[in-house]
């Protein structure tokens, strides 16, 4: 199991740390976007307010916390909301088109988030208390 949680660590933090970096610093190439297409309008917005750049960095920094392996925990944190959004920007944008990476790094997530469950484990109660 150790190799197992170990081979998707890696998986998951580099692919995170490759994509997050292209969006901070664009190197790999872009496909055209049709105009007017609820993608291209979609980016439209979301490029020149700089939105895609702080996911960029929260998949950069994310996928670098899981590649250390003494800060997954942290990482998988950062790097859940971000795939939710890459889930919902698939289904309700392009209507299921391009998923399957977006399934493969969720799955990838729920796999190191039940390796790591000890640490995850305080956040699943129903019966918090408030330590003040």
């Amino acid at each position: 199991m150790n190799i197992a949680v170990k081979v998707c660590r890696f998986l998951h933090g580099l692919g995170f740390v490759v994509f997050g970096a292209n969006i901070v610093h664009p190197f790999l190439p872009m496909p055209t976007l049709a105009p007017g297409s609820p993608v291209a309008q979609f980016m439209a917005v979301m490029g020149p307010s700089r939105w895609m750049t702080m996911v960029g960095l929260f998949q950069l920094f994310g996928g670098l916390f899981v590649l250390i392996g003494r800060t997954a925990p942290i990482g998988l944190t950062l790097l859940g909301p971000v795939l939710v959004n890459i889930l919902a920007f698939h289904i309700c944008i392009e209507h299921g088109t391009g998923i399957a990476p977006g399934l493969v790094f969720t799955a990838l997530e729920i796999f190191l988030i039940y390796s790591y469950r000890s640490y995850f484990a305080p956040i699943f109660t129903l019966n918090a208390e408030p330590t003040i």
